[in-house]
């Protein structure tokens, strides 16, 4: 529920730092077990994906202070609109926002896609207790998108509604009756 702009993607780094942690942690586990092209997979998918995470964290990051700049503010509920007073920079923190939330088919998308294909194939390894908590590393990675998503959700895009009583007509019209 976080509102500050640079706080917000400070904490999505926290997030991918976990996922390729996890690409690693299986390429690790894969070649142990003597599965190297599992192994190639998952490491791939972690460096795939810190170069994807540089690309587009950058350019959040790049953006955000392009708004701070811009409005002195980092609150998201307070930047209403912007895509109406900085459309370049909107557009491309939204084309940014969009590949951290990993929608396809940008390449945050594609370097998930193959961390969650890694985490797939777990139930080739011979270790029981990795085949259990697989499916369950998978479903926090599923659910732990909702956060990044909250870029896209934000109000940087809209413009703040006026009060009720700043609004042309005033109190005007808005009444049940005739």
């Amino acid at each position: 529920m976080q509102s500050d702009l640079k706080t917000l993607l400070a904490y999505s780094t926290v997030e991918n730092v976990g996922i390729i942690t996890i690409a690693i942690g299986l390429a690790l586990a894969y070649k142990a077990s003597g599965l190297p092209t599992l192994a190639g997979l998952a490491l791939l998918a972690a460096l795939l994906h810190v170069f994807n995470h540089a690309l587009f964290k950058s350019l959040l990051f790049l953006g955000a202070g392009a708004i701070l700049v811009a409005t002195g503010q980092r609150d998201i509920e307070r930047l209403g609109g912007l895509i109406h007073r900085m459309p370049a920079t909107a557009v491309a923190f939204l084309v940014g926002a969009a590949a951290i939330s990993a929608l396809p088919p940008l390449n945050g998308f594609a370097s998930e896609w193959l961390v969650f294909q890694s985490i797939l194939n777990g139930t080739v390894l011979p270790q029981w207790l990795l085949k259990f908590a697989l499916p369950v590393v998978g479903l926090v990675l599923a659910l732990s998108a909702a956060p990044r998503r909250r870029l896209l959700r934000a109000r940087l895009w809209h413009r703040l509604p006026r009060p009720a009583a700043s609004r042309r007509g005033g109190e005007r019209g808005g009444g049940a009756g005739p």
